[in-house]
């Protein structure tokens, strides 16, 4: 017996947020086509197609498919029933061959089904094509299913297009299909909200009246997820009426519950113990390759993880061409290090040395020491700073080494005389404790900013409002100009802009 509400189309949020670009690149897609809606959890990719079956109306079936669907009679017998919701008579014969258990080959089922979708005038003769959905294709791992599948999409009829959702990109010779341009693909890229639908989200849709730059700053940290958005905004209407809204910034202790729980649920237990544990190594590091994963997780076997977490879609980004180097999502690097933390801090700090050793024997200094600073290996620090010195002698440390020693507190390396010499030198006293502590009685404390100006942050800003330039007010301070930048940087990223004009600008509206 078959579950019936496996082809129910699910009903359109009411608190949905209307994509039109992806709604008509749904449309576009024709006759003998598959579109693919491939992106980690959270995404949207159920919520896109049922928009645009209830925005855009047309002939359509839909299949809600599960882990039990790997088995190919299971799988044809629901296919064959979802189809049926187009003509009541279809696949007679296919649905004979798909309950006959002495047949053994998939593929008489798929001839019997497209031939049947042949026969009917309305896949041949109809001005929009009808559409077979598939929804969450990720949890059919079958290779034989996966066969008999391929077989169906070579000879797919003209009338028919399939749409899959699915968190990985399924092995159906997807790099063939596209060469031959049977293929349409919408990615993460696509489906994540852009800063305007965060927007339209929290302030249209939600009726929450969040401040614009606030906004941004979750948009910044979500980098458009949208699950991560309307986890954030459970916290946002929990929180209405206090003094200030969520926090959700790597500056901040704790990760949302709500994002925690999601992403434990939804992706991290859904892991084999083999790749939980792959990935917490990959967290430690601000980004990492195959090279340091082996390092640091004492496998040999890191490349190829790595293609399979890509391939997954596991919140993983490549930050090349090459694809070499790699970046996690923040969100899930910040949930990757609280599990981390349960770990011994022996276990940890074993593996981030580990990394360390071989960032600096693979020339990458810098981001040994960001690596060094996380884990608070003060004598690595010490060390590497006199190697990078040594290095730019001439020239200084670069703003990527100035902008990791600001993030240290002179107060925690007070042991480390020359260490604290160094931080002192190219950051003066804005590591102090005395800079770090908001500003409260600064001008600008009734702000509503991402996070609240620091002291040095509110000098730095008077000075630039009277017209200084960055000699002038590093001059004024005391401050080397690279530290100078840090405070400038960290001005932008409060304010939500990306550069002095528009810093400005905000200002003086505000």
């Amino acid at each position: 017996m078959l579950l019936k509400t496996r082809f129910y189309l699910p009903p359109m949020r009411p608190q949905c947020v209307i994509r039109q670009g992806l709604l008509d690149a749904l449309d576009q897609t024709q006759g003998g086509e598959l579109m693919l809606i491939s992106a980690p959890a959270g995404y949207g990719k159920t919520t896109l197609v049922s928009q645009w079956l209830h925005q855009k109306p047309h002939t359509f079936s839909w299949l809600s498919l599960d882990k039990s669907h790997n088995s190919p009679r299971l799988f044809w017998q629901y296919a064959i029933t979802a189809l049926r919701q187009i003509q009541p008579a279809l696949g007679q014969d296919a649905d004979a061959l798909a309950t006959d258990k002495t047949l053994s080959a998939q593929e008489h089922i798929v001839i019997a089904l497209l031939n049947d979708l042949d026969d009917l005038s309305i896949m041949n003769h109809s001005d929009k094509p009808v559409s077979l959905i598939l929804d969450d294709f990720h949890l059919i791992e079958s290779t034989t299913v996966l066969k008999s599948m391929n077989l169906f999409l070579d000879h797919l009829p003209p009338g028919l297009r399939v749409v899959m959702t699915s968190r990985t990109e399924p092995p159906l010779e997807l790099a063939r299909r596209r060469g031959s341009s049977q293929l349409r693909t919408i990615t993460s890229e696509q489906l994540r909200f852009t800063l305007p639908e965060s927007e339209t989200f929290f302030n249209q849709t939600l009726n929450l009246n969040v401040p614009a730059d606030v906004i941004t700053h979750y948009y910044q940290t979500t980098e458009g997820w949208i699950t991560g958005l309307q986890l954030i905004s459970y916290s946002v209407h929990n929180q209405q009426g206090t003094a200030s809204p969520p926090k959700m910034s790597p500056q901040y202790p704790g990760l949302d519950r709500h994002i925690a729980d999601y992403l434990f649920e939804e992706v991290f237990c859904n892991l084999s113990t083999e790749f939980q544990n792959f990935l917490l190594s990959t967290a430690l590091p601000r980004r990492f390759c195959a090279g340091l994963c082996n390092a640091m997780a004492g496998t040999h076997d890191a490349l190829y993880q790595i293609k399979t977490l890509e391939r997954d879609n596991l919140f993983i980004f490549p930050l090349d061409n090459y694809r070499v180097w790699f970046r996690l999502h923040d969100l899930f690097r910040q949930f990757l290090l609280q599990r981390l933390a349960i770990l011994t801090d022996q276990e940890m700090q074993s593996r981030a040395q580990q990394g360390v050793d071989w960032l600096q024997q693979a020339g990458h200094y810098e981001d040994a020491l960001a690596l060094s600073i996380r884990i608070t290996d003060w004598d690595r620090t010490e060390a590497l700073l006199e190697l990078l010195t040594q290095l730019s002698e001439t020239q200084g440390l670069s703003d990527d080494a100035v902008r990791l020693l600001a993030s240290v507190s002179l107060a925690s390396v007070e042991p480390y005389p020359k260490l604290a010499a160094t931080i002192n030198q190219y950051c003066g006293a804005s590591n102090g404790p005395e800079a770090n502590i908001p500003s409260e009685a600064s001008p600008y404390s009734n702000l509503q900013l991402s996070e609240p100006l620091t002291r040095r942050e509110t000098q730095v800003l008077e000075l630039m409002s009277k017209g200084l330039g960055n000699k002038a007010i590093a001059d004024s301070l005391f401050i080397s100009l690279n530290t100078l930048k840090v405070h400038i940087r960290n001005l932008y990223s409060k304010f939500g802009v990306d550069n002095r004009t528009k810093l400005l600008l905000k200002l003086n509206l505000q």
